[in-house]
């Protein structure tokens, strides 16, 4: 049973990026917001728990294959919209995840392949110059 507490991960963005307009378009389990750390800009992504989530496996905050394009996706559009400038604007990972979402039908979908997504994102950006931070709050 989902509680209506928000999470950790929640709490810490919103705390990080306060009053901050999350990133549009993006599944309801991956939460971006453009924020400031000490007058330089910064990207800040959870996942985030759904209990709406197409796959009940992902449902209280697990990473599954929805969170892994998106997490993707989001990293790689930081990637691109910093390309030309010289200096590249840090990635805060939030990090409150119990586990990844084990399943029959994310496994048959290809989760494997959603999560290397997601970690050659993150490799793609270290790549690109963009420091990229793991917050573990939960």
């Amino acid at each position: 049973m989902m509680s209506n507490s928000i999470s950790r991960g929640e709490l810490w963005l919103e705390n990080l990026a306060p009053n901050v307009k999350r990133l549009s378009g993006l599944c309801p389990s991956v939460q971006a917001a453009d924020g400031e750390l000490n007058g330089e800009a910064v990207r800040f992504i959870a996942v985030v728990p759904d209990a709406n989530n197409h796959f009940p496996r992902a449902a209280k905050g697990e990473v599954g294959l929805l969170e892994g394009w998106t997490l993707a996706k989001v990293v790689s559009e930081t990637i691109a919209a910093d390309a030309d400038k010289a200096v590249k604007r840090p990635i805060v990972a939030v990090i409150d995840v119990p586990s990844q979402a084990y399943g029959r039908r994310e496994e048959g979908f290809g989760i494997h392949q959603a999560l290397a997504g997601a970690a050659a994102a993150y490799a793609n950006a270290r790549l690109a110059g963009h420091p990229v931070i793991g917050l573990i709050v939960g």
